[in-house]
């Protein structure tokens, strides 16, 4: 299995500038940005600014579920290229394709996480 870096949810600000993605959870952000350095604001939803004195507590995905994730996003595009819709709105998916765009999502990310899990040390 290749490295899989730890990422956080980046970027957390649009063109010009404003909260979008708190870089901790992934949730809407509206302020109160972290970084340090230059570079990205590192904005944070209220729920992460509420727990910010337990910041570095907060757990983020480990390279099993970022594996399990990128599994569902190949499953997803496997699905929809199978399908012929790229480029369709899911607004013009019926009800059948929407819950199978998310059972291929899902089985790929388990299927995934199996696959990773089979060289975890424990």
């Amino acid at each position: 299995m290749s490295t899989i870096p730890k990422t956080a949810f980046t970027p957390t600000v649009d063109a010009a500038g404003d909260p979008t993605t708190c870089f901790c959870c992934g949730m809407r952000a509206v302020a109160l940005g972290i970084n340090h350095t230059k570079g990205d604001t590192q904005y944070l939803c209220r729920r992460c600014i509420v727990a910010i004195d337990d910041y570095k507590k907060i757990r983020r995905l480990d390279d099993y579920e970022l594996a399990a994730l990128d599994g569902g996003v190949e499953a997803v595009g496997e699905w929809i290229e199978e399908r012929g819709l790229w480029g369709v709105a899911l607004d013009d998916y019926d009800e059948l394709d929407r819950r199978m765009l998310v059972k291929a999502a899902w089985s790929g990310a388990a299927a995934r996480l199996r696959e990773a899990l089979k060289d975890a040390p424990f």
